[in-house]
């Protein structure tokens, strides 16, 4: 950029549960590479913010009520192949890393996480990695 500031990296949020949302907000936002654009509740309202907000990482749950995160990455990555997608969960199930990989997520990540390799993880998706 001409003001030699670094381009944000764009961010949306996608799990179904509040308290989540606003834990990984909370570790995102702090970061001033971050830019924390979206928050969606579930996969379908990922969907459709996904293009007013232009976020290039979506951090989405796998397991949500109605269209699993999976589900909604597939659609996202059809409509959106620039769009990089980081699955978050609770489980580490070879099928459910199989079936994101598959749906062209760019990583899978345990939501037991530390805040640092989260953040490592994002920054890499959003470089290409």
């Amino acid at each position: 950029m001409a003001d030699g500031k670094m381009a944000k990296v764009r961010i949306m949020i996608v799990d179904d549960h509040e308290v989540v949302r606003s834990g990984l907000k909370a570790i995102l936002e702090p970061e001033d590479d971050f830019d924390v654009v979206g928050e969606a509740a579930s996969g379908e309202e990922a969907i459709a913010q996904v293009a007013a907000h232009r976020p290039e990482v979506v951090l989405t749950d796998v397991r949500m009520e109605e269209m699993s995160g999976i589900e909604a990455c597939r659609t996202i990555k059809n409509a959106h192949p620039e769009v990089n997608v980081l699955m978050l969960t609770s489980y580490s199930e070879e099928e459910a890393v199989t079936a994101a990989i598959m749906a062209g997520a760019s990583a899978y990540l345990l939501k037991n996480v530390g805040r640092s390799e989260l953040i490592k993880a994002i920054r890499g998706v959003a470089a290409g990695q």
